[in-house]
């Protein structure tokens, strides 16, 4: 992404909000503005799309200390660090989030916040449906001069200053003076008073040696120094997850849809086939009894054998004329007994000499002898007998013969 969405995140949800869009690629603002408060960060919800986010916190509500160690900095050393500062703290350091931002042989730089508030800002940006991955105490954005002046830049109510690298912090404009004055009095002896750098008019009566730098927006400054800029207050608890792709967020509900019905439609399929494959059974049984009672002088022999008899029988009638024959007519008879799905086969008769097969059979109903009949292959024809209707089904005899 070449253009980012920076947004100065202010103290309180009644607040302003400051924001400016920053191109990479032009090195030009793009859009800047302010919202009045928390809940019109939502204004912001389409600009944060396909860009980047950053927020800068409020240098008002971070503390950043330098803290003297022991050794190397480990992670017994990580999880020992709040209370190296404990004393030094106003509030109870259960209560607040460690970051260390720069290390050192001897020292380390912490970033310290309250982790309520930086539940908030989280709140704020979630409600926006604004995704951040960062989180930059606002004064370490400013420019870093190589000569050693502090430099100081005025954002709405408050000025922003950054004495090294890693110290930087913020006040109200009343109390500038005051925290200067106190700053400048502690300096170490034979340490000379610094500059300080303003990217803003200079107050009137300022404590210190103040220079103008060329006038710059506040925000514009601040979002060319998120560039590159790899200090991180989300760590730890406040670490995002992983964001989903949101072609995949988009497409994810209809993917569920589609995969819940194609599962649907395989098991109806399943369903069918194991209940196609159960009366292809059925009927497979029903040929293996009939062929036992016809030829009770045989062995038993399974449908397969059965069925490659009956086509070898069928060549070898090919080209011949049709005769009427037990298998012959049982194999003729295959595609009507295969429809025959509640038919019962209660008993059969072949009369090779009145050229005729008897079925003794008992159907669901009245219609499905007649289905049955009509079923049957041109040359052969049925006689219907009288059929009786009982609790169990329809019972009757079909006397099949050839035309």
């Amino acid at each position: 992404m070449t253009e980012r969405l920076v947004i100065r995140l202010a103290s309180s949800a009644s607040q302003k909000n400051y924001w400016l869009i920053w191109s990479d690629s032009e090195n030009e603002i793009i859009a800047s503005g302010e919202v009045d408060n928390a809940e019109q960060l939502s204004t912001l919800t389409e600009k944060a799309l396909q860009r980047r986010v950053i927020c800068l916190l409020p240098g008002v509500d971070v503390c950043i200390k330098k803290v003297v160690i022991k050794g190397a900095f480990n992670r017994q050393m990580q999880q020992a660090l709040p209370y190296l500062v404990e004393e030094e703290l106003a509030s109870d350091v259960e209560k607040l989030h460690f970051n260390v931002i720069a290390k050192e042989t001897h020292s380390v730089h912490v970033a310290i916040c309250d982790k309520q508030q930086m539940h908030h800002w989280l709140e704020w940006l979630e409600n926006a449906q604004v995704q951040c991955k960062q989180f930059i105490p606002e004064g370490l954005t400013l420019p870093l001069s190589e000569s050693g002046p502090w430099q100081a830049v005025q954002l709405g109510e408050q000025w922003l200053i950054r004495e090294t690298a890693d110290i930087t912090w913020s006040c109200d404009v009343s109390m500038l003076n005051t925290i200067l004055t106190s700053k400048l009095t502690n300096l170490a002896d034979g340490v000379s008073a610094p500059r300080i750098e303003s990217y803003s008019p200079i107050i009137e009566n300022a404590v210190g040696q103040w220079s103008a730098h060329d006038a710059i927006l506040p925000m514009e400054l601040l979002a060319v120094g998120t560039k590159n800029n790899t200090v991180n207050m989300l760590t730890g608890e406040f670490k995002p997850a992983k964001a989903a792709n949101p072609y995949i967020k988009k497409w994810r509900v209809p993917a569920i849809v589609g995969a819940i019905l194609f599962t649907v439609s395989v098991i109806n399929i399943y369903s069918k086939t194991l209940q196609v494959q159960a009366e292809t059974e059925l009927i497979q049984q029903q040929v293996e009894t009939i062929y036992s009672q016809a030829f009770p002088g045989e062995s038993k022999l399974k449908y397969a054998r059965i069925r490659h008899k009956l086509e070898v029988m069928q060549k070898q009638l090919q080209g011949s004329s049709r005769e009427f024959d037990f298998l012959t007519v049982l194999n003729d008879l295959s595609p009507a007994l295969t429809s025959l799905k509640k038919f019962q086969i209660n008993s059969l008769k072949f009369d090779s000499k009145k050229q005729q097969l008897q079925l003794a059979l008992t159907a669901p109903s009245f219609q499905s002898f007649e289905t049955f009949t009509t079923d049957l292959p041109e040359h052969l024809s049925a006689e219907q007998g009288a059929l009786n209707n009982s609790k169990t089904g329809v019972s009757g005899v079909l006397t099949i013969t050839q035309k």
